[in-house]
């Protein structure tokens, strides 16, 4: 019983984790104007990390609020 409130609360600090990392990425001027670079120039590469960087943006996004949920989810499951 004592392993399972550790494993929870693992997942509750990767959600965290996950939240602030994406937060970070909105918030931060360095990702933006790199993205804004990105839109502008006519590479292929650069269509490939635009899509990459805002791929794992939404992973966070989405990680984070499915994981939170599954905590939530097992702590009144008890």
């Amino acid at each position: 019983m004592h392993e399972f409130n550790i494993k929870l609360l693992k997942v509750l600090v990767l959600s965290i984790v996950s939240w602030m990392l994406y937060f970070f990425i909105i918030n931060s001027n360095k990702v933006n104007s790199i993205l804004i670079k990105i839109q502008n120039s006519n590479s292929s590469k650069g269509f490939g990390l635009y899509l990459t960087i805002e791929l794992f943006k939404y992973f966070l996004l989405i990680f984070g609020v499915i994981s939170f949920g599954f905590v939530i989810y097992k702590s009144f499951k008890k």
